[in-house]
Order: C-alpha cells, then structure tokens, then sequence
C-alpha cells in the first residue's frame, strides 16, 4: 500500500526569523530532504504584488524567506547556489516589487540571486500532457536546478474559486502574455498544465500571516500562526483549502489535478502531522469573508449585469477584482462609485442606463440598448493594469492603484526593466 502523502503544520504566531528557521530545518529533516542540500536551488515566492501602503499583505514576507534561508545555509551538505526567482502579476517589473517586499535586503545577509523571470535566460519546455499548453517559455533555473523549492503566501483568490498556494503559484513562471492566455474558462486545466514544469521538490508556506477577503494584491491580513510544509502540491493545497472551510474537490484546479494523477485530496488520504491541529486553525477562520461571490452580488455603487456562463477566471472575476481594490483600499469609494451600469459576457437582454460600460472583447447585449453614455474596455479578460487606467479614462473612477510610485513601476521602470532584456538579447 503507497504511503500517505504529508503535510506538517507547526505554530508559528509570528515573524521570528530565529522560530522560522528551526521550523523549516525540523520539516526538512521530516522529508529526508535535508541531505540534499547542495548544488543549485531554486526559490519561489509569491510576489504577485508588493507595496508597504497598497499591497502589504500579497507577498510572501522577507523574513519568511530569510528563516527558510538560514535553513538552507545551515543544512547544506556541499556548495550551495540559491536563486530566488519570480514573475509578478498586474503588469509590473518584479525587479521592484522584489524592492517592495525588501528582498534586496536579503542579499546583505545571504549568498543568493534575485531573478525576475521575465530577465531571466529562457527555455521552451514542451507540456506533453498539457490540455491548454503545448510548450510554455520560463526561466532556465525553474527547471535546471538540484532542489526547487516553494515559497507560496496563503492567500483568498476570487479568480481562483477562493485559494492561492502552491498550485496557482505556477501562474508566476509565465510571461505577461502566456500568463494572460487563456486566463478565461480555461484557467483551472492551465493551471494543472504548469505542474508539469513546476513541481516542487518542497513546499514551504508564510501563513502566518494569511490575506483575504478581497483582491488578491491589495486585501488584508490577518494573523493566523501557522507554516505548512509539504512536498506534494495537491495534499498542500487541499490542507490549505479545508483551513479556509473551502472545499478542495470544488476547487477546479484541485479536482482537475486530481484527476491527472498528482495527488490526493481527502484529508483521510493525507498523513497530517505538526504541533497544531487542522481543526485549531479552522476555528480561527470560522467567521473570515473570503469574499467569494459572483460579481453581480457585490455590494456597491456599480450596478453588473452578467451574462452566462459565469468566468470567475475571466472578465467576471477580473472586474470583481477590480472592484475589491476599492473595497480593500478605499472603503468610502466602494459604497460611493459612481453610479455606471457594467455588462460582462453575453447577456440576453434589454439594457437602459444612464451610463454603461461593457467589459470584455467577447461580451454583447443581445438586445435592446439605451445609454446616454457607452463605452467599452476590450480584452480576454483585460489586464489589471488596462482596466485601473481605462476605468479612469473612461469612466473617471480614481482606483487605489493610483499613486506616483505605481506609475513609475508600471510604465518608466518597466520600461527601464524592458530596455535591459532587449540589450540582453532576452525578450
């Protein structure tokens, strides 16, 4: 009979580097990993978006990454060459938001490299089961390396049916392009599809802090106490799941890699040890909001009309999104958006509003249309930064996301980060 596969859980009730290394030291230990500690080692962390006013919560925290290398240094059985490499999201060069999350601060203390992936040397990797991907092009060290390691942040997603960990984590070995194709119905076999480039050897999760109930760059934190660690994906994910009273089979991504045969996800077919039980955890996420409702059940100024089938991968979810950053960020705006009816998909209908936006390339009203003002935002589903910027272009809604710093990060710096990969030979 094939053993159980494992996930430890120990108590860990802050950001102590000293208590973060020791725990991680005890769980490489637990794996029999710790012999294996040579050669070069690849991390990555989610930094989907960093920034001490706007993003604090969405990164996996530099002194989660210094306890977890503290470990490594300490274990190594021979010389150790370690990169930490990652892509972020919304458009963004991860160059800064590695500032951001003050992982360059970690360099001072630890022999490591920071990588942005889209700075990185490429491969072109074939996904030979891949039901959405064929190949996909990534940095050379997320699949040329001794131990790749997983640095996840514990976090509610509304695009991913409420869980970030270590599976959705895989979206970060993308390209903005890639990253974005398909990011529709079909987000839940591409997620699948990338474990077969990105499976790590161990899993390591920041929940200690754990972000919630809104986008998943700009919603809070709330303590939790806990790390997680696992080498097996899915039995991590569906621990992580049951933690926030989610349940994994019905989390598609989850089910669907279950069905390719990476993993299990009944908790009586994971082996769960630590010195913290599931159910502690459970109690204290009872009454959490992950946020997790359709669009048009978001209770704001904004009126949505939804066509079906619902895209919660999609414009759906992205507009949803969009619409938590001010909830997140600027709780008097969520109630006080201007009065602007929006239609995502393919509604079947008759719509009268004083001023309507329509949002997605693929999304109509079959029907009669009455709007003094109309206007539209194109895109399967628009990028983050495309519809902060067209939102206030066109509808004149000022999102959190407007600030000085951000502009520069979004269009000079990556313009900056842009230029370097083109005198690298790298885009």
């Amino acid at each position: 009979m094939k053993a159980k596969e494992k996930v430890i859980i120990r108590r860990a009730d802050d950001y102590n580097v000293e208590n973060i290394k020791k725990i991680i030291r005890e769980g490489l230990k637990e794996f029999g990993l710790a012999s294996k500690i040579q050669g070069r080692v690849t991390i990555k962390p989610n930094v989907v978006m960093a920034h001490p006013k706007i993003a604090p919560s969405a990164f996996t925290r530099s002194e989660f990454l210094d306890g977890l290398l503290s470990a490594l240094e300490d274990e190594k059985k021979g010389d150790l060459k370690i990169t930490i490499a990652e892509k972020t999201g919304a458009g963004l060069p991860t160059s800064r938001m590695f500032r951001h999350a003050g992982y360059y601060k970690l360099k001072k203390k630890h022999r490591i490299k920071l990588l942005p992936i889209e700075e990185a040397n490429k491969e072109r990797i074939a996904i030979k089961k891949g039901k959405i991907h064929k190949k996909i092009t990534t940095a050379r060290e997320i699949v040329d390396n001794d131990l790749l390691i997983y640095a996840p942040k514990l976090k509610g997603n509304v695009l991913s049916q409420g869980l970030t960990a270590s599976l959705k984590l895989n979206m970060g070995l993308l390209q903005d392009k890639e990253r974005l194709w398909n990011h529709n119905f079909n987000l839940y076999e591409k997620i699948v599809d990338l474990l077969e480039v990105g499976f790590p050897d161990f899993i390591a999760t920041d929940a200690i802090e754990v972000s919630f109930g809104g986008n998943q760059l700009t919603q809070h934190g709330r303590q939790l106490g806990a790390i997680l660690m696992a080498t097996n994906p899915l039995a991590h994910d569906a621990v992580c799941a049951h933690i926030l009273h989610l349940d994994p089979e019905k989390i598609d991504h989850l089910r669907l890699a279950q069905q390719r045969g990476y993993g299990l996800l009944r908790l009586d077919e994971i082996e769960i040890t630590g010195d913290v039980f599931l159910d502690e955890l459970k109690q204290k996420t009872k009454d959490w909001d992950l946020g997790l409702v359709r669009v048009d059940k978001a209770d704001c100024g904004i009126k949505t009309i939804i066509g079906e089938p619902y895209c919660s991968g999609g414009c759906h979810g992205v507009f949803l999104d969009w619409l938590y950053m001010a909830k997140d960020r600027k709780p008097r705006l969520w109630k006080n958006l201007p009065p602007w009816t929006v239609v995502i998909g393919q509604y079947k209908g008759n719509v009268e509003a004083e001023k309507l936006m329509i949002i997605g390339t693929c999304s109509e009203i079959q029907g009669e249309v009455r709007a003094r003002r109309l206007r539209k935002i194109k895109g399967c589903p628009p990028k983050h930064k495309d519809l902060v910027l067209w939102m206030l272009l066109k509808a004149g809604i000022l999102n959190p996301f407007y600030r000085i710093d951000l502009i520069l990060d979004a269009y000079f710096f990556l313009f900056i980060s842009w230029c370097r990969r083109l005198v690298r030979g790298r885009l």
